[in-house]
């Protein structure tokens, strides 16, 4: 089967077709939330790669990308053998963040996951905040305004009830060039923590925030608990008393 990428005439939604194989699943032969997480930050990156705004020309001009909230909705997970179509896109900046959509589609162009996110531009050595208006040069100001039926990625509150549920060591297969854990990785971190009454149960939404960056051989400590106002399950991870991430997760 061949799988194709392209960008659909007169604008810049992107597509790209895969398939979804036996090493992306978890136990039950659902994706797991890593996959998730790799496989629409990539297309994202594809996206820029195919419109010139590779990671070496970022870096040229002491640019870095990197995703600070994510927010999806599930439809339906994909599954073991499941054809899957990405449709990714840049929506209008909000602030100092750029805000990239995400929908998933089976091979019969059922919707099953549609998804938010929001990233910051950083310089990659001193790690200062930079606004979207530095990319103008080198794409036009993003404003498509189509609508995504997907949570808001927006700050996670956490409840005051969380216990301590792990502590992880960073290796080094966690780590990538930018010289933190690579985002992707934080799904991993959320399922393996989980209470194992959760780990099987069906995810009906899942939010995620990045807020310090780890790195190799840190020790994060991972907290969660019920926010039982909000009837979801939180789950945060500290380094020391910094938070380094926030998520929550719904469940069916």
């Amino acid at each position: 089967m061949d799988f194709k990428q392209w960008h659909e005439d007169g604008n810049n939604i992107f597509n790209r077709e895969t398939k979804l194989y036996f090493a992306q699943c978890d136990i039950n032969e659902d994706m797991n939330l890593s996959e998730l997480l790799m496989l629409t930050s990539d297309s994202g990156v594809e996206d820029y790669d195919q419109r010139g705004l590779t990671y070496r020309v970022l870096r040229d001009r002491s640019m870095a990308i990197l995703v600070s909230r994510i927010a999806f909705k599930i439809h339906k997970m994909p599954k073991r053998g499941d054809f899957i179509r990405i449709k990714t896109w840049e929506d209008k900046p909000e602030g100092i963040q750029l805000i990239r959509n995400y929908q998933l589609f089976d091979g019969d162009g059922g919707l099953l996951i549609s998804g938010k996110s929001s990233w910051m531009i950083v310089n990659p050595e001193t790690r200062r905040i930079q606004k979207p208006s530095v990319l103008l040069d080198l794409r036009p100001e993003q404003n498509p305004g189509i609508p995504v039926d997907a949570p808001s990625c927006g700050k996670i509150v956490h409840p005051q009830n969380l216990e301590l549920l792990e502590e992880r060591k960073i290796r080094y297969s966690e780590v990538d060039a930018n010289g933190h854990v690579n985002n992707s990785k934080y799904g991993n971190f959320i399922k393996d923590s989980l209470p194992g009454d959760l780990q099987k149960r069906e995810i009906l939404s899942f939010r995620l925030n990045y807020a310090h960056e780890v790195g190799l051989n840190d020790i994060l400590g991972i907290y969660g608990g019920w926010n039982t106002e909000k009837g979801c399950y939180t789950l945060i991870g500290k380094k020391g008393s910094d938070v380094c991430f926030e998520s929550e997760l719904y469940f069916k």
